[in-house]
């Protein structure tokens, strides 16, 4: 089967050659470490066992943070390694001073080099990310492999099941399995893990500093003073210009409004500039900010690892890749600060979370984006009802907390005990 599935990924490969090529050339994410990509991981020397941790990207970095902290303090004589699959997610888990390096491709020789290097006592994948030869592989050397905080769309199901022939081997082989969700957990069951509910680890990880102190800091610095301020955090296309117009139209009434876009891919900064720039709002990117920018402009959050701490600084929250068939971005960051929060309706990554915000009165979900400025306006002129509805979702956050005692016991009994 591992030979099969290697001459249909180079089949892929060379279908997509050209693609490929233009990629590696043109944008320097496809070229960035290649090596480790190929297997080429750090070697792990001597030392106490290597836990292995993938987070695909930052989002699943940050749910890596909490556990590695715990599991630092319970177990000092481990060593940790978190893999990403983007340059963002790796930015971001060496930011967090993690030992830190890309995932590597699913192709035998390339895994095989890979564990060959870092000689892992057990691997954990964050949410998913289950790749059939890599399961193989550590099933035969014998390295426990867990999903934690799994979680498995109707779609993802689908697709999974369409081919369980490939997948099949990789889930059954799993020591263990922690779902978000009784939801996800029948399906994963139904491919063959070994699962469990262990709760949503993002009710967990959603504040890691002080609220009040980086409000008076991102305040401060980005010039805002007490004027109330719209944050769109993790925004795709076209939503930079619906939230531009959005802004334009609500000054009109709230004239000392400000916005900050943060865009959900970093790459695209520039386009979302001009997207800004093109509704007729003057923009400014955060990294080329030597002073506080006008008060009429936008601020564009070119960063990776800033915007949770600038939710602290919002008056209220839209929540990115719902007015573009994206599926939504996590919205437990801001709900966690209090903040009240709009979207748009595509929440089908976030079903689940976005359901017990908008119960619980703390997040409000439209069809269009003059509903949505519409009740921005309300908020921004009755603060008061703004903060009742952050409160609300505060308290429907920490009703949620509990995941990570759950997941680390789960590693504990399955996947730790015999290292």
């Amino acid at each position: 089967m591992g030979l099969l599935l290697d001459l249909g990924y180079v089949a892929a490969g060379l279908l997509a050659s050209p693609w490929l090529l233009f990629k590696l050339l043109s944008d320097r994410r496809f070229r960035h470490r290649l090596g480790e990509r190929l297997g080429g991981l750090p070697v792990s020397g001597e030392g106490g066992p290597v836990v292995w941790f993938h987070a695909a990207s930052v989002g699943e970095v940050n749910l890596v943070k909490p556990l590695l902290a715990r599991l630092k303090a319970s177990r000092p004589s481990f060593r940790f390694l978190v893999t990403t699959n983007t340059m963002a997610g790796r930015e971001n888990a060496e930011k967090a001073g993690m030992s830190t390096s890309y995932y590597p491709l699913d192709l035998s020789p390339c895994v095989g080099r890979a564990l060959r290097r870092v000689r892992p006592a057990a691997v954990v994948l964050i949410e998913l990310e289950v790749w059939p030869n890599f399961a193989r592989a550590c099933a035969r050397r014998g390295v426990p492999v867990a999903v934690v905080n799994g979680r498995m769309t109707e779609r993802s199901f689908r697709r999974y099941r369409r081919f369980r022939g490939l997948f099949g081997g990789a889930f059954r082989s799993l020591a263990a399995a922690g779902a978000q969700s009784e939801e996800s957990a029948a399906r994963l069951r139904e491919l063959g893990a070994p699962v469990v509910v262990t709760g949503n680890l993002k009710y967990d990880a959603a504040i890691g500093f002080d609220p009040a102190g980086e409000e008076r800091a991102w305040r401060e610095l980005l010039g805002f003073g007490d004027a109330p301020v719209l944050v769109a955090g993790s925004t795709h296309e076209p939503e930079e210009r619906i939230l531009a117009e959005t802004y334009r139209q609500l000054r009109r009434s709230h004239p000392t409004l400000r916005l900050v876009v943060a865009p959900r891919h970093l790459e695209r900064a520039d386009e979302a500039k001009k997207a800004v720039e093109s509704a007729g709002v003057p923009c400014y990117k955060r990294t080329q900010l030597t002073a506080p920018p006008p008060s009429d402009g936008v601020v564009l959050l070119d960063t990776v690892g800033e915007l949770s701490r600038v939710y602290a600084a919002a008056s209220a929250v839209f929540i990115g890749g719902t007015f573009c068939a994206r599926g939504g971005q996590n919205m437990l960051e801001p709900a966690a600060l209090g903040k009240p929060i709009v979207s748009g309706p595509d929440l089908a990554n976030f079903r689940e979370i976005a359901g017990t915000l908008v119960d619980a009165g703390g997040m409000r979900v439209f069809d269009n984006p003059v509903e949505m400025g519409a009740a921005l306006g309300q908020l921004l002129k009755d603060p008061e009802r703004a903060r009742a509805a952050g409160e609300r979702a505060r308290k429907a956050v920490d009703a949620g907390r509990g995941a990570i005692e759950a997941t680390l016991r789960l590693l504990e009994k399955d996947v730790l005990k015999g290292t």
